[in-house]
């Protein structure tokens, strides 16, 4: 049985998918296996996905399914793995060779962890790499997290790698979420185990132009979902940590109303303006 299982979902990736895969073949820690789940692709993804099955034999696993979103994908991908260890990879992003090396060997020397991540590259489409990394403008924690996990994400996906058995109890990614699925099920670990890092970077996230004002909306309303979730279940937190969830709040009507402003939306910035002001209103 491979250690650990590479959850890949994929959906019309034919110009990245062989370079992540590639990624993923590199790495100095061999005891892996790959599942792609391909989601319902249209473009010439799956053929690409075949010839690799074929090259890499029992390493790497294909499962199509018709689209249904990135979380029944990697929910999918989850449900097949055989590895006491699961890593998540998108399929237009890379791995550094040594990731799964150091990960691994910081999972086997603590066994209270339940998730391990590292810092990451930022990279364009064509693969050139950014001035920063993700710490850089994103400080990471260790240990019970929580609290500092609510108040922002710092746990890039593309870097995550978590214990079978602790996705087991937690449950699957909520597919209401098309954006923050990821930063639902890492507040459930969170909530129950520590977790820890590796500072170095240890993978590329592709970057795409536009990618991230063209979902800003459905991201923080999504964001807010999941603040009134924890809210409900932690009602202490609502005094606790009052102050980080107004700026949280803050920060996010602040980047609606530039996103509605940009898209000439006035009405719906006015809207949003009046929200941050009744916030920040005694």
């Amino acid at each position: 049985m491979p250690k650990v299982s590479v959850i890949i979902p994929v959906y019309n990736a034919e110009k990245f998918i062989s370079e992540t895969i590639e990624s993923v073949i590199a790495q100095t820690y061999q005891d892996w296996e790959i599942i792609a789940v391909d989601d319902g692709s249209t473009d010439k993804t799956l053929e690409i996905l075949k010839e690799h099955e074929k090259k890499l034999s029992k390493k790497l696993r294909v499962i199509t399914q018709k689209n249904s979103g990135v979380s029944i994908a990697r929910n999918t991908g989850v449900a097949a793995a055989n590895g006491e260890y699961i890593a998540f990879l998108d399929h237009d992003d890379l791995w550094m060779p040594r990731k799964l090396e150091k990960q691994v060997k910081l999972l086997d020397s603590n066994r209270t962890l339940g998730l391990v991540y590292s810092d990451s590259y930022q990279i364009d489409g064509a693969g050139n790499l950014k001035k920063d990394t993700f710490f850089h403008s994103t400080k990471p924690f260790r240990g019970n997290v929580f609290n500092e996990l609510f108040y922002i994400n710092f746990i890039p996906c593309l870097t995550a790698v978590v214990r079978k058995e602790v996705l087991d109890k937690v449950g699957p990614f909520n597919p209401k979420y098309n954006i923050a699925e990821e930063y639902d099920l890492f507040l459930k670990i969170a909530e129950r185990w520590p977790v820890d890092f590796i500072e170095q970077p240890l993978a590329k996230y592709r970057f795409h132009a536009g990618s991230f004002s063209k979902n800003i909306d459905i991201s923080v309303y999504e964001d807010f979902q999941i603040i009134e979730y924890w809210l409900k279940k932690k009602p202490h937190l609502k005094k606790e940590l009052k102050y980080k969830i107004k700026l949280k709040k803050a920060r996010s009507y602040m980047s609606l109303i530039w996103y509605y402003l940009r898209k000439h939306e006035f009405r719906k910035a006015i809207g949003e303006i009046k929200n941050f002001v009744k916030l920040l209103t005694p």
